[in-house]
């Protein structure tokens, strides 16, 4: 016998899930189920134990909602800021693409016309902190966001 290959997905947390786990018990159940035991001098906690053992694993570990299965896997994002370089998770925070250096030289080479260079005036005001990747409209001493200093 194969067992089909199930993935889960959690609509909360917007990711796939390798473990299920069973969703914990509210404090009102504790303190019936507490009641119950002493009430039957120990007897309850047997029926607690089977209770416990038959309960699914049907929900996320971070947020416990139920979670959705399927026999394909579900997309997965193409690349996490864990994974990037310093760099490049600065880059992907801005919604900036890193060009090549030819893509740059050929860009200058182009004849520049009024409306480029209005483009040009309006990028250049807009700085980018090289540490948190936030857009800065003026020129600051020290980064609002992350408090780095800028300027040397």
């Amino acid at each position: 016998m194969s067992k089909k290959i199930k993935y889960a997905y959690c609509k909360a947390c917007k990711q796939e899930v390798d473990k299920a786990v069973r969703k914990p018990l509210d404090t009102m159940q504790k303190i019936a189920w507490g009641i119950g035991i002493v009430g039957t001098l120990g007897i309850a906690a047997v029926v607690y134990g089977i209770y416990l053992s038959n309960r699914p694993k049907i929900h996320c570990p971070t947020c416990f909602t139920k979670l959705e299965y399927s026999d394909k896997p579900f997309v997965k994002p193409k690349k996490e800021r864990k994974d990037m370089t310093p760099k490049e998770r600065v880059l992907d925070k801005a919604g900036i693409k890193e060009e090549e250096p030819e893509k740059i030289l050929k860009s200058k080479k182009k004849p520049e016309t009024k409306k480029r260079k209005k483009e040009e005036i309006l990028e250049e005001k807009k700085k980018i902190c090289p540490y948190c990747g936030e857009t800065l409209d003026d020129e600051y001493a020290t980064c609002p966001f992350c408090q780095v200093p800028l300027k040397s």
